[in-house]
């Protein structure tokens, strides 16, 4: 987990005449960037400057704690400069195809940038195993060259103004450079699916990298229909064949979950395990002391709601786990509002982010490094509504047929997604008012739709991979461990693993109302059977309770809300109501407006 972010000046194709009256300019312009998010990176910053770029960096310490890890790193032949945020886990493997090569430090960022110097960025994109976001300055070609993992775990922003291109980690460190408008495609977005998508951003002149992207930028592009994104992760066409026996599919999962695990757990300080006592969790735990590691486990309770630790107590004193509970009292849920909207910089309705900042809050000061479970379901086909999808889906798109919901004419990928949102198209329409312009589900949805498998469940998992993973969980975390400088690693998200499980049957992920099968039938035997055919239980919060509870007089103060058309806040309840209420606490913090 560290901070990166960058200004090019867009004005001229020329270097610039004078750096050195430049470089100042362009330092009181890119400290505050950086300053808005010290909390990502707290162990040191440190800047470059070349004629029309400048670019930042704020670093927690994780491998080679030494002054030499330090960034921005340059390379050897002085060619390329790097600002980088994230892990290559497999960055010991790639250092052995340099024979003879000297590294300055035991860093996976030096051993990334000599992998740029030799087979280009896509090269070495294609070589790396992690989570990041980065950008690369070109010093031969004047080209700034930005690109974000394959999942989505580490997030990247940008604003272009005609005249400078910025970039961040985090929308807040944009902030000076924009008017805090709206934008209303994205709000429209939230408003179906509870969070804003990339590429789309909750204010104008901004945008996000989508997951497996990469964008070019030089000066002269000057308008943002000029900057083009490209993908360079096709996981459509890195789907292996599957093994004919079950047997050996399951070999073969351990095998790969157990190589994700290991390498995830690379650090030079120590690691620590969030366990809520599912499957997913349970599983990374496992793996870990099977590799004789000894993680400490760390689990959220909420007033009176016993329902995971039991599970997750079992499964620490089953693998021999020093075990933590953290309390989260329905009480707390006022004064930890405050801070989770000053960090969550866009609007974001998933009641879990509540729960997620308290136990990143935990770890706080103890541990820097913390894996988690994260995309098991999107995986291994967890979630509920994955079983019998065929026949729902079939309903969805004789109702949207017949205009009874929304998703007429948007194939199937536009039905499934539209038929999980949050409000419908009309009430959407309703609550923006003047400001609707239209759905931005075709822009999305259009994007990826094309690559999806076939099969019916396949389809909703690639969806859901795609879209829900990518832009909504892996926010959640990634904001929630930032806040205090932790570092979340989620072995799920290995894309090797991933891409494996594209090729398993269908009946290796969900039959009738069983789910995550080949999953749970490699772990048994090796984790308490309970914990194994505990059904769904996700890691939400009790939403009713808090808004007929601490939160009461506080929605009364803030809804109907003023971004929004009163009569449709009016009635709504349950998630709607909780989507409604974050968006003005949201918007209120941050002072956006039309």
């Amino acid at each position: 987990m560290c901070a990166i972010a960058g200004i090019l000046d867009l004005q001229s194709g020329e270097p610039v005449l004078n750096p050195r009256r430049a470089q100042p300019d362009r330092l009181a312009k890119l400290r505050p960037m950086m300053e808005s998010q010290r909390h990502r990176g707290p162990d040191g910053e440190g800047w470059f400057f070349d004629g029309e770029v400048a670019l930042g960096h704020r670093r927690l310490a994780v491998l080679d704690l030494s002054p030499s890890g330090q960034q921005p790193m340059t390379s050897r032949n002085g060619r390329w400069t790097i600002v980088f945020n994230g892990e290559i886990f497999n960055y010991l493997e790639l250092r052995r195809a340099f024979p003879g090569w000297m590294p300055q430090s035991a860093t996976d960022t030096e051993v990334l940038l000599e992998a740029i110097s030799t087979w280009g960025i896509e090269g070495a994109l294609e070589q790396a195993r992690g989570m990041f976001a980065m950008a690369v300055w070109d010093a031969r070609e004047r080209e700034l060259t930005l690109a974000r993992d394959r999942a989505g775990e580490k997030p990247l922003v940008y604003h272009c103004d005609g005249k400078t291109f910025a970039f961040a980690s985090e929308m807040k460190a944009l902030d000076g450079l924009h008017e805090r408008r709206l934008d209303p495609l994205a709000v429209d977005a939230y408003l179906a699916l509870g969070y804003v998508p990339a590429p789309l951003a909750i204010f104008r002149g901004c945008r996000k990298l989508e997951a497996g992207h990469l964008l070019r930028i030089r000066p002269g592009q000057k308008r943002f229909g000029e900057l083009r994104p490209e993908r360079w992760w096709f996981p459509e066409r890195a789907i292996p064949e599957a093994a004919p026996e079950r047997s050996r599919r399951i070999d073969d999962l351990r095998e790969h979950l157990r190589e994700s695990v290991r390498l995830r757990l690379r650090s030079d300080v120590p690691v620590a395990l969030c366990l809520s006592g599912g499957v997913d969790s349970s599983v990374i735990a496992a793996e870990a002391v099977a590799l004789g590691a000894s993680p400490e486990a760390f689990t959220v309770r909420f007033d009176g709601d016993e329902t995971d630790l039991p599970h997750a107590r079992g499964v620490a004193t089953h693998l021999g786990l020093r075990h933590h509970v953290v309390d989260a009292p329905c009480e707390q849920i006022v004064s930890d509002l405050s801070p989770v909207l000053s960090h969550y910089d866009e609007p974001f309705a998933d009641s879990s982010a509540v729960p997620a900042f308290a136990l990143a809050r935990a770890f706080a000061g103890n541990f820097k490094v913390v894996l988690n479970g994260d995309g098991g379901d999107e995986v291994f086909g967890g979630y509920n509504h994955y079983t019998r999808i065929a026949a729902k889906q079939a309903i969805k798109a004789a109702a949207a047929a017949a205009g009874l919901c929304d998703g007429r004419g948007s194939g199937r990928t536009g039905i499934y997604v539209q038929s999980k949102s949050l409000f419908r198209s009309d009430d959407r329409r309703r609550l923006l008012a003047g400001h609707f312009r239209g759905s931005a589900y075709e822009q999305m949805v259009d994007h990826f739709a094309g690559h999806a498998p076939a099969d019916p469940l396949k389809h909703a998992m690639w969806t859901d991979r795609h879209l829900q993973l990518a832009n909504g969980l892996t926010y959640k975390m990634d904001i929630a461990l930032g806040a205090f400088g932790i570092e979340g690693r989620a072995p799920f998200l290995d894309h090797a693993l991933m891409e494996w499980a594209q090729s398993l049957p269908p009946s290796d992920f969900v039959s009738g109302n069983e789910k995550k099968i080949l999953l749970r039938a490699a772990y048994k035997g090796l984790l308490p059977e309970c914990v194994l055919q505990r059904p769904k239980h996700g890691f939400g919060s009790p939403i009713e309770r808090w808004l007929n509870g601490p939160l009461q007089e506080y929605a009364r103060d803030l809804l109907p809300g003023a971004w929004f058309e009163a009569d449709v806040q009016q009635t709504a309840s349950g998630q709607r109501k909780w989507a409604l209420l974050l968006f003005s606490a949201w918007a209120h913090t941050w002072r956006a407006a039309w």
